[in-house]
Order: structure tokens, then C-alpha cells, then sequence
């Protein structure tokens, strides 16, 4: 994966995605799984919604996230370190662990459930 300047889509049930065009121009669409705030940063965890190169169905991947202000363009781009990988995936299990065993919906405001915040 490369840097790319997508668009992010939001369904009608909440749902975010994301379309991504690959090197060869085929575009791709992702389900964004959790907005990740980090050192200062904005990660996304992403999930291929159909074939994607180099991902398994199973996978997600991890991309720092710069939005434009200016227009409705973000520019992503695919996370290399292995300390933030670790420490952002570790991020995602705590949170999707909390939604398996809590019903936690995402959103921390008025909750105590965990560590996360919506503050961070």
C-alpha cells in the first residue's frame, strides 16, 4: 500500500469506509474499524471490505490519517514502525475486547468501562 487521498463515507447505520486505488487503479473499499488518537497522531484500523493485495480476509491494516481541512480529501498513510503498529493494535483488541464483553458501543462520554476516552 501506498499513500493514497481518499474519501471517507459514513452509512446510514454509522458505518465509515473508506475507497482506496491501488497501484494498479482498481479501487477498493475498506471498513474503518476504529479511529486510533495516538502521540499527537490520528491512526485508522482498516478492514478490506473485497480482495485486496497482500491482505487476507481476516486482516486490517493500520494507516496514520492526515486530514485536509481545506477540502473532504485525507491523506493516509500506511504505518511502518513496529512500536506504533504494536501499540495501536493493542489499542484495537482492548477496545474490541470491550465491545465483546461490555456491549461498549465506542463512544467513552459518561462511561467508565475501560481506558478509553474520547478525550485522548
Amino acid at each position: 500500500m501506498k499513500n493514497e487521498e481518499s474519501d471517507i463515507m459514513q452509512a446510514a447505520d454509522g458505518t465509515e469506509t473508506i475507497e482506496i486505488t491501488d497501484e494498479n487503479g482498481k479501487k477498493h473499499t475498506f471498513e474503518i474499524l476504529l479511529h486510533v488518537p495516538y502521540e499527537e497522531k490520528h491512526y485508522i484500523i482498516m478492514h478490506p471490505l473485497d480482495a485486496y493485495p497482500g491482505l487476507d480476509e481476516d486482516s486490517c491494516a493500520i494507516f496514520e490519517m492526515i486530514d485536509d481541512k481545506d477540502s473532504d480529501t485525507v491523506t493516509i498513510i500506511p504505518e511502518e514502525d513496529d512500536d506504533i503498529l504494536d501499540t495501536v493494535y493493542a489499542i484495537y483488541v482492548e477496545w474490541a475486547t470491550n465491545v465483546e464483553r461490555e456491549g461498549c458501543d465506542g463512544v467513552c462520554s459518561g462511561c467508565s468501562g475501560c481506558s478509553g476516552s474520547d478525550d485522548e
